[in-house]
């Protein structure tokens, strides 16, 4: 299959080459249908002939799909296009960790956060089970808003089994500059290069090589040939990183890159949740002072290059246990530091956390509890949710004065009782969620998460939808941390509700920027085509978004876009094969659809019979103002407006007071004479205008 600019596959036109390799070919290509960038991987011609290599790999891409993190590199689609098969990829402006330690090596504190941010990666994807086994400075890139991103998750396992040691076998580099880079067996970890199992630890260990990388700008295993690279991981341990040799200087960093190069992985981190709290505890020495930031090296007479330090201020305070056990050299000195660690944790917990502070805790437990718990802290899946309850519970439980770890308690709470918990237990769980917010902004009051778990449990049918509420807590939380995906991406979707939707559309596209992996906020922008009348172009981002944590919503709005379309058939088959497969139907949110495909339709009998059906099993729904929306719409296509212009004021009333949808809808057309309707359109036009002048 010849590939090359102008070449169609599927709905994606090829632009230009981006690099080739060992790993594949990868374009730069366009997403007609949606008008942004991508990237396009083919892979090698190797997997094609396989079939069983190419089954696993393309089942390890739809793994690594699943991956929703903001500095993990977002997988759209993964398909095949004649012999080839191809995985379509955000495309990320920017430069790769390579290109950056080239060019300039970054000061402690920038290295620092990068990798943190790396770190916080490989964390979300080693909880839902996927190894990276390919992790490099060449697959980090950094955007041009500063931001992270890993590339290449769920690939390397299959690709390096015909190149695990080839070190000099070149690779694209994937999403950013075209030519070659050379191999990647210098990040290898000992099992890895002797074709052992891998687990976490593999990619711990090559998260060290990198670190190493970073703060000194040489590898830590370098040799003149291949075989000496493998001897060097196998055998050898790195030069220290010195104040003579290197641009940094500190010792927590040498001591967790460290442990992360030991060649035992029992004695390696066990963990990226108690890498991410010793890295945690580095960052917060260093802004505390006690890190030397950097040292360059500046000519002495005799022409020989000696150490000239900046913020020499020796290191005072107490470490934590785990890092200086780990580097001690005898029983009194891992006593002495051991109390030392419990006379800093119990000093720490007796005194309010600084601000901007409580989204952390030096309580290891406390942190690896907390970073687990965000991993599912969003999702309506009852296991997911009693999952994450449980593990912020056990971190304000090690540390009660971890402000976070009650805001996301709050924020889980406000889930189970929106969506999952039974009517006589949500208020006791709204109530709950109310106490723990509350608490996490007494302990700091410049935490933006919980100034945007306080817009999540405002905005809801407990609190009656206060908008304008909502909206001032999720910018408050934006204005304390632009970089909020999910923050964006609920403000958006208050906007969309109360019809201000070219606001409403702006946040949502910031917070696919920040995270291009949020299918739910990506299907919203259907949503507001919807509104808008633009039913081609809601069809097409239903049609092309995962959503399958939210079955009803997707099909639902899929049925609804094809019906304004005339398309009845493939609507019909949708929602009875939804209603089959769901016959509870949360919500009754498709049996309205259902119901106003039948208003249309003359079926006058059958439609409100599927109308109380919906009401019927709606009722106490979060999102019940669509049910109550799709009823309206179907009792005016049935011209009875009393019963129509009811569910109306429900719908408006309930959290759905979306002006601009009840102008434009021509299923509510029978209606625009009716004296009622003109009164009611009337006051929604005002408060629609109030809206958009003060939010």
């Amino acid at each position: 299959m010849n590939i090359g600019p102008g070449t169609r596959i599927k709905n994606y036109e090829i632009l230009s080459a981006l690099g080739a390799g060992g790993m594949g070919e990868v374009y730069l290509a366009e997403d007609k249908r949606l008008g942004r960038k991508v990237a396009i991987k083919f892979l090698p011609a190797r997997i094609s002939t396989d079939e069983n290599a190419r089954q696993r790999l393309l089942r390890e891409a739809k793994t690594a799909a699943t991956l929703d993190h903001p500095n993990i590199c977002a997988i759209y689609e993964v398909g095949e296009e004649g012999d080839r098969s191809f995985i379509v990829l955000q495309y990320v402006e920017g430069e790769t960790l390579a290109a950056r330690i080239k060019r300039q090596l970054p000061d402690l504190r920038e290295a620092l956060a990068i990798a943190a941010q790396v770190a916080d990666a490989l964390h979300e994807a080693h909880a839902r089970g996927i190894i990276h086994r390919d992790i490099k400075p060449e697959n980090i890139m950094l955007t041009t808003r500063g931001q992270i991103k890993v590339l290449d998750f769920g690939l390397a396992k299959v690709l390096r089994d015909a190149d695990i040691i080839d070190g000099n076998a070149q690779t694209g580099s994937m999403l950013s500059m075209p030519g070659m880079v050379m191999g990647t067996v210098p990040y290898m970890s000992p099992e890895q290069v002797r074709g052992e199992e891998l687990d976490c630890r593999s990619d711990i260990f090559s998260f060290g090589t990198v670190l190493y990388e970073l703060l000194s700008g040489r590898r830590p295993f370098e040799a003149k040939s291949t075989a000496e690279v493998i001897s060097a991981i196998l055998t050898r341990k790195p030069a220290p990183i010195n104040r003579s040799t290197l641009v940094h200087s500190g010792s927590g960093e040498q001591t967790l890159i460290q442990k992360c190069l030991e060649k035992d992985v029992a004695l390696r981190y066990q963990s990226m949740g108690d890498l991410i709290a010793d890295l945690a505890e580095i960052r917060r020495e260093y802004d505390r002072g006690e890190v030397r930031p950097a040292i360059q090296l500046t000519p002495s007479t005799s022409g020989e290059a000696k150490p000239a330090t900046t913020g020499t201020r020796a290191k005072t305070g107490a470490k934590w246990s785990r890092l200086r056990t780990f580097e001690a050299g005898s029983v009194l000195t891992v006593v002495v530091l051991a109390v030392a660690a419990a006379i800093y944790t119990f000093s720490v917990r007796t005194h309010r956390p600084t601000p901007a502070q409580g989204a952390h805790s030096p309580n290891a437990a406390a942190y690896d509890a907390y970073v687990r718990g965000k991993v599912s802290v969003s999702s309506e899946n009852p296991s997911d949710n009693e999952a994450a309850i449980k593990l912020f519970q056990q971190a304000i439980a090690a540390d009660p004065n971890f402000a976070a770890a009650y805001a996301e308690l709050a924020r889980a709470y406000s889930i189970k009782a929106r969506f999952l918990a039974p009517v006589p237990e949500k208020k006791k769980l709204n109530e709950e969620a109310e106490v723990d917010v509350e608490k996490a902004l007494a302990l700091d009051p410049n935490l933006a998460e919980g100034y945007f778990a306080r817009g999540l449990i405002l905005w809801t049918p407990y609190k009656r939808f206060p908008h304008e509420q909502a909206v001032q807590a999720y910018k408050k939380a934006l204005e304390l941390n632009p970089n909020l995906g999910e923050a964006h991406h609920q403000l958006g979707f208050v906007y969309l509700h109360i019809g201000l939707l070219d606001k409403g559309w702006q946040e949502l596209q910031k917070a696919l920027a920040i995270n291009p992996g949020n299918s739910l906020a990506r299907y919203r922008l259907g949503v507001i085509d919807m509104c808008r009348g633009e039913y081609e172009e809601a069809f097409q981002i239903f049609n092309t978004t995962p959503l399958e944590m939210s079955p009803s919503l997707l099909a639902s709005y899929t049925s609804t876009a094809l019906f304004r379309l005339s398309r009845n058939e493939e609507a019909s088959a949708i929602i009875e094969q939804y209603l089959k497969n769901n016959p509870k139907d949360e919500g009754g949110i498709v049996t309205s659809v259902k119901a106003m495909m039948l208003a249309k339709a003359g079926k006058q009998r059958e439609a409100e019979q599927a109308i109380q059906h919906a009401v019927e099993i709606g009722r106490g729904y979060a999102h019940f103002h669509h049910t109550s929306y799709n009823i309206a719409s179907a009792y005016a296509l049935m011209n009875q407006p009393e019963l129509a212009m009811k569910w109306l004021q429900v719908t408006a009333d309930e959290g759905f007071p979306c002006y601009p949808l009840f102008e434009g809808d021509t299923n509510l057309d029978n209606l625009r004479k009716d004296a009622q309707f003109v009164l009611f359109m009337a006051q929604q036009k005002q408060q629609w205008e109030h809206f958009n002048a003060t939010l």
